[in-house]
């Protein structure tokens, strides 16, 4: 072998540009299957100086700061930025690709809560952070009973079996009841001491966040549970998690008092600082989206995408991944892609920071689709789910393609060994497979952006869609029956945006769509009328 000194000048420049585009491709396309980050100790100090100040300026939303900083994190990591801090896991997907229909998903759900059923009849204790099953306190998580709730709503709605129904639908009420109770007068939620427990990753946080705290500690852990994050940002996740999830009980229900809580938790959100994680800031933003879809009030949504602009956006690679190695595992990736989507799907074109946050999640779904494909890496189907909703302003058509398949793939897996599928998950694909009145086509993927407020309605609501070309359309209003009530529009329309009024006042209460139909698609847009 030839030693880089007996090259030829020429040569070495060859060789060198070559090292370059290899380096380069790596970045861009990211990393190999497997890898984890290892960082040597001159690396490790050079980003642990940067972290101060860069936590600094995020305090201060110094953007200027935040972008110079972020940039030189980057160089400090080298070629290990972007790699996951542990070893992903990794297990070939099935190679069908069809989407289970409502039929077959629903009889899938019903063998996915039989496994557990006492636990979800039992869902209203662990809402009390109290966990399976000797449901002793201070011990779970309060999002799990917000998510898990809310799933079985999602699936209770497709439920043909009236016994099932039911029992779902109390199952989940009782336990968002529950956890209503738990609302501290902040807006947020409390989080449970797990020390107790010997829980491997928070005994640790839990016992360093108390230690700094010091004599105020007294006050911060009240009766096993820790009342105040003393603005570390650690309540964010939850927050955001069952901020999300009582909007959707709010979509599903009508319930006022569960509207109510999620405005509550927009308003603890929103004089919170910025932080180091990337991804807590994006349970931040998505519940301040919540918030502005259930108030329409605009300090929501400028607070949510400045959020993603200053805490999130900074942090990202050109290959979609994020930095550090913690934000970098697929988990987090995930949960980012589901966070930054509903705030996304309510920016338009002309807000401050739409380009960046689109351009964010675009390289987000495309690197998580190109770790699936390249490593028939399973990481969960949530951010597939969410990804799918994304129009051809976000993604391509190919990207879209590309998605559904995968989540075909991931269905006809969970079908077979249960791998990531949990009730959450399974209430969000049969919402998806609501969406649709035929079958799902992967030719023609949908890629109307569709906006309906105010959602519940008692009096009146406006549906909002953009056509991306000219098509023939036929848009009414159904009822939960399938039953038309009102014919809205039909006729050719040319590419733009349409706008429709609905008077909804002779409307009886209950469930009912928008039923929009073109050449190539048919989308459906559920909303409520609760008087």
């Amino acid at each position: 072998m030839l030693r880089n000194n007996l090259l030829p000048n020429s040569f070495k420049r060859i060789f060198s540009l070559l090292v370059f585009i290899l380096f380069k491709l790596q970045v861009v396309y990211g990393q190999t299957c497997g890898a984890f980050q290892s960082l040597n100790p001159t690396q490790s100090a050079s980003i642990n100086d940067i972290l101060v100040p860069l936590d600094s300026a995020l305090k201060n939303e110094d953007l200027s700061a935040i972008d110079s900083l972020s940039s030189l994190l980057k160089s400090a990591f080298g070629n290990q930025a972007g790699i996951p801090e542990a070893p992903e896991n990794y297990f070939a997907l099935v190679n069908n690709e069809s989407w289970e229909n409502l039929t077959d998903a629903i009889s899938l759900s019903r063998v996915l809560i039989d496994l557990d059923s006492s636990i979800y009849a039992n869902l209203w204790k662990a809402a009390k952070g109290m966990s399976p099953p000797n449901y002793q306190p201070h011990s779970l998580f309060l999002r799990a009973s917000a998510e898990i709730a809310v799933g079985l709503l999602q699936i209770a709605e497709k439920e043909t079996d009236a016994s099932r129904k039911n029992r779902y639908q109390n199952w989940a009420l009782r336990a968002l009841d529950s956890l209503a109770t738990m609302q501290l007068p902040s807006g947020a939620f409390p989080f449970p001491d797990l020390r107790d427990y010997s829980d491997p990753v928070f005994t640790s946080v839990i016992q360093n966040f108390i230690n700094n705290c010091g004599a105020d500690s007294i006050n911060v852990l009240q009766n096993g549970w820790i009342i105040d994050d003393k603005n570390s940002g650690e309540f964010k996740f939850d927050a955001g998690v069952i901020a999300n999830a009582y909007y959707q009980a709010y979509q599903l229900t009508g319930n006022q008092n569960y509207k109510n809580i999620a405005i509550s938790v927009g308003q603890y959100l929103m004089p919170l600082s910025f932080n180091l994680n990337f991804n807590y800031n994006t349970f931040a933003s998505l519940g301040l989206t919540r918030a502005y879809q259930l108030t329409n009030d605009l300090t929501y949504l400028n607070r949510a995408q400045k959020t993603l602009r200053y805490a999130v956006f900074p942090g990202q690679l050109l290959n979609g991944k994020w930095v550090d190695g913690h934000n970098a595992r697929a988990k987090y990736q995930s949960v980012m892609i589901q966070n930054c989507v509903p705030t996304l799907a309510v920016l338009s074109n002309s807000d401050l920071y739409y380009n960046e946050i689109k351009t964010m999640t675009n390289r987000a779904v495309q690197s998580m689709t190109n770790d699936v494909y390249t490593c028939e890496s399973a990481t969960g189907f949530r951010w597939l789910l969410r990804g799918f909703t994304l129009n051809s302003s976000v993604i391509s058509i190919g990207l879209k393609d590309s998605i559904t398949t995968l989540i075909g793939r991931h269905i006809n897996q969970a079908a077979i060994n249960g791998k990531y599928l949990d009730v959450p998950t399974m209430g969000e694909y049969l919402e998806l497979l609501n969406e649709f009145t035929g079958s799902i086509s992967i030719s023609y993927p949908i890629d109307l952006k569709v906006f309906v407020y105010p959602n519940p309605v008692s009096a009146s609501t406006k549906l909002v869609f953009s056509l991306k070309e000219s098509d023939l359309i036929q848009l009414q209003v159904v009822n939960s029956l399938g039953e038309n009530i009102k014919m809205l529009d039909a006729g050719k329309k040319t590419a733009g945006t349409f706008s429709y009024d609905l008077d909804v006042q002779n409307f009886a209460n209950g469930v009912y769509y928008f039923q929009l139909v073109t050449s190539t698609k048919k989308y459906s847009q559920r909303f409520v009328v609760i008087h």
